[in-house]
């Protein structure tokens, strides 16, 4: 397999500015927030499945200020039907987010149990969380950002959280029985419900930068989680990551995953949207995954936007864990699996091989770590202009693929991949990143 050994790549990456964020603010802000909560009063932290910068130091502070408030803090996991849909799983997808009840001083109550609480006009039942409902308040803690699968005035965020996270996996059906095409108008609607069913004295809301570093976190009061959402969403959009090019005919990732987007490859990154045909800034001919993030759980929803994936990812997929997600968000195109390639080198031999069209100067292709780390990037020779232009810094030239001799794609430049190499430059066994 010559071509992907001998294709020509260069190294750019774009340095993050100093990071600014302060914790000893969102302390201050919890703390004047709690102040108005009853003593000895239960309070539910709502946290999701996502893979949120600072997640576990965040829910750790809220924890800690609703201790020091007088109140009693349980850890209600709000993540729809993550976890396989099982009060096991939902407790491992906290752990696997490094957040532990017993660390952090909190009670678990990681119960699939819900409760109706309404009907939205067009009938659909809306059910929450009966751990939540049976706690004398709830915080929801969560990151706003563009949603992967349609496009509203709120999108992800602490909404989404409040109706769809902890409508457990009863309630995040009923609303996708919606369609994400309406999904703009049903949360809104279908949050009235839940503020009304739940007291909400506030919610963290968090927005990351380009760099997946937390850039701001607000508290924000219960009433007001509607406009906030749509507030910081637009403050999230101007910090979106996104690849600066029009067109790929290859492009290959490194790793999927729920804790890297809800579709395991953020769509808005590689512009394959599961569901509805939304713009897309860049046009991506075929789409390469070579692995699944261990802190996924096995639940590789999303893996069908790929053309190919290895035969290690398939490997890792716990269908059960998958099938769950797919069928509470009915999107079940997200849960095909793509052509299996033996190794990482067969991969993007396939991918490389089945580009439509001729240039002079070859296929435009693009390798990256994760639809997060878009700052990092290893792209053709023919992309390095329009890279610079965006932003980036040349920091390697003429690079080739560091493959092992079992196809193992170790390296391209300083973008690590799988495996290490020793100090006599021979395959090390064991090593994966």
């Amino acid at each position: 397999m010559t071509a992907s050994r001998d294709f020509q790549w260069s190294e750019v990456v774009i340095q993050p500015p100093e990071d600014h964020f302060s914790m000893t603010e969102l302390r201050r802000s919890l703390a004047d927030a709690a102040r108005r909560l009853q003593p000895g009063a239960r309070v539910a932290v709502a946290v999701g499945s996502r893979g949120i910068a600072r997640l576990a130091e965040v829910v750790g502070e809220v924890v800690a200020t609703l201790g020091e408030a007088g109140a009693r803090p349980v850890l209600v996991p709000a993540m729809g039907s993550h976890g396989g849909a099982t009060s096991a799983g939902q407790a491992d997808v906290l752990r696997g987010l490094g957040i532990c009840a017993e660390e952090v001083g909190a009670e678990l109550d990681a119960s699939m149990d819900v409760r109706l609480v309404g009907r939205l006009r067009s009938g659909l039942p809306v059910f929450l969380s009966s751990a939540a409902l049976d706690c004398d308040a709830v915080v929801p803690v969560n990151r706003v950002k563009p949603h992967t699968d349609f496009r509203g005035d709120v999108e992800s965020g602490l909404t989404k959280m409040l109706t769809i996270g902890l409508g457990k996996e009863v309630g995040a059906s009923a609303l996708h029985r919606a369609g994400f095409r309406a999904f703009g108008t049903v949360l809104p609607e279908a949050a009235a419900l839940v503020l009304g069913a739940l007291q909400v004295p506030f919610g963290v809301a968090l927005v990351e930068d380009t760099w997946h570093r937390l850039a701001h976190a607000e508290v924000v009061p219960g009433h007001a989680i509607v406009e906030g959402d749509h507030r910081l969403l637009q403050e999230a959009w101007e910090h979106f990551g996104r690849l600066p090019f029009d067109e790929l005919d290859v492009l290959l990732v490194k790793e999927m995953g729920k804790t890297v987007s809800g579709s395991g490859m953020d769509p808005n990154v590689t512009g394959r949207f599961p569901d509805l045909l939304l713009p897309a800034a860049t046009r991506v001919g075929n789409l390469a995954v070579l692995d699944l993030r261990t802190d996924a759980g096995g639940n590789a929803i999303g893996v069908g936007a790929a053309d190919v994936v290895t035969e290690r990812l398939r490997d890792k997929v716990d269908w059960a864990y998958t099938y769950a997600n797919a069928r509470a968000s009915k999107v079940l195109s997200g849960a095909r699996l793509p052509l299996a390639a033996a190794s990482d080198e067969e991969a993007f031999e396939l991918c490389l091989g089945s580009v439509v069209g001729q240039w002079a100067d070859g296929p435009r292709a693009v390798a990256m770590s994760n639809t997060l780390e878009v700052t990092h990037l290893a792209v053709s020779a023919n992309l390095v202009e329009p890279a610079v232009e965006a932003g980036y810094q040349v920091v390697g030239e003429d690079l080739r693929a560091d493959f092992s001799s079992a196809g193992e794609l170790r390296a391209i430049g300083g973008l690590r991949f799988f495996g290490t190499i020793d100090s006599l430059g021979r395959d090390a066994p064991g090593g994966r990143s």
